[in-house]
């Protein structure tokens, strides 16, 4: 039943099926057998801004009975959890694409085939206080192609920003000022194809038809507190997010690394797949943070309701302080990859933490604890001066097939 499942998994990547057909036959019984996918149908286009909400959600898995019992639950549990994300997976790969042969053709290619965009300058987790864009950046783009600066004004506070590359890096800064100032790098099919920067009301973002273009590539300043929502996304190239503060932020990636540093928002979503996500310097109340097949490493963050989790990919989490809340509720998962987290301690400081590891060993290194349970793959303990500490801090850790180790 499990390498079944595991198939299916296998060929949504591979491209050989689409989400809809995955997550029927995650559904079935076990019984019925993948089949090759008919062609998929051609995907709907758009870059009108809009703004999304991260769903609340929670997910507990506490082993009971015997051991191959828990480890039968804890894989269904996840098989259940993943097929939404299948779903949503597919869905943002239709979206991004000309359809998903041409998805399958251009992002699932080796990556000597993935497009050279430049490097990802790394953000400063500070904002930068310059009254008007600095002009020393390095370029999104190289080859050939058109590059050029374009801006817009933008007139008044709580604005929506909409910023959608294509085949090409985007590097989206916050900064001091009250301009959109962009450097775009297009490779077009279509002579006399051009960008540009639209604003419909309060509604700010990056027009073009991608029938147009080979790549488009973003690197862009923009005003750091004048959105109220926020989406950055691209697809085969790399992305950095850094110092914006805004009600909403969403970022999306498909097939490149991404990193989000030294932003401030109320509800912050990051979904990506293939490739590395760094998550640092960051704020929230609410934030949802996935990657589909590949790394995660989250530092410095200061969120009051996390939910972060990868398939088939390794978990670094590291904490300086809990500062701004009184009551931290984290869900952190993996499979096939090893989690390590790194905890401040102090006296005004108590965790509630669950641990399960479901075919390996959970280390919890943290001193003055009380222990619930205390099993070689699962350990739930709580820190003796929970009840009488100023700030709790609730978490729930679990990883497959690899070690769990708390400090």
């Amino acid at each position: 039943m499990q390498s079944e499942k595991m198939m299916i998994l296998k060929m949504l990547e591979e491209g050989k099926i689409n989400a809809e057909e995955a997550s029927r036959l995650l559904a079935a019984d076990g019984t019925a057998k993948p089949s090759p996918a008919p062609s998929p149908a051609s995907p709907s286009r758009g870059h009108i801004p809009n703004s999304q909400i991260p769903p609340s959600s929670h997910y507990s898995h506490a082993p009971s009975g015997s051991s191959t019992d828990s480890m039968g639950a804890k894989f269904g549990a996840f098989m259940k959890d993943m097929e939404p994300k299948l779903q949503k997976a597919g869905k943002f790969v239709v979206e991004k694409t000309a359809g998903a042969a041409d998805y399958v053709s251009k992002s699932l290619s080796s990556s000597g085939s993935r497009p050279s965009t430049g490097s990802a300058p790394a953000p400063s987790p500070a904002p930068s206080y310059q009254t008007s864009p600095a002009p020393a950046r390095p370029p999104v783009g190289t080859g050939s192609g058109v590059e050029e600066t374009i801006e817009i004004k933008v007139e008044h506070g709580g604005a929506e920003l909409n910023l959608t590359g294509f085949n090409g890096n985007v590097l989206v800064k916050g900064y001091n000022g009250d301009k959109i100032s962009a450097k775009i790098f297009t490779v077009a099919k279509r002579a006399g194809a051009k960008p540009s920067l639209a604003a419909l009301g309060n509604k700010y973002y990056l027009s073009f038809d991608e029938n147009d273009f080979e790549r488009v590539c973003i690197d862009a300043f923009v005003p750091e507190s004048m959105f109220d929502n926020i989406k950055v996304a691209t697809n085969n190239g790399d992305m950095s997010v850094s110092t914006v503060t805004s009600a909403n932020i969403h970022v999306e990636n498909i097939n490149g690394n991404t990193e989000v540093a030294g932003v401030s928002a109320h509800n912050l979503t990051v979904e990506v797949s293939n490739g590395r996500l760094d998550v640092k310097d960051c704020s929230a109340h609410v934030a949802h943070i996935e990657n589909f097949n590949g790394i995660i490493g989250i530092s410095k963050v200061d969120i009051a309701d996390m939910k972060a989790s990868t398939f088939n990919g390794s978990i670094d989490l590291q904490v300086a302080a809990f500062a701004n809340h009184d009551n931290y509720r984290w869900y952190v998962e993996t499979s096939n990859g090893k989690m390590n987290v790194l905890l401040p301690t102090y006296a005004t400081l108590g965790y509630h933490i669950k641990a399960h590891a479901a075919l390996d060993a959970v280390k919890l290194g943290l001193v003055s604890m009380n222990y619930i349970r205390n099993d070689k793959s699962f350990v739930e303990a709580q820190s003796n001066n929970f009840d009488s500490a100023m700030k709790k801090v609730v978490m729930e850790l679990s990883t497959s097939n690899a070690p769990l180790i708390v400090n």
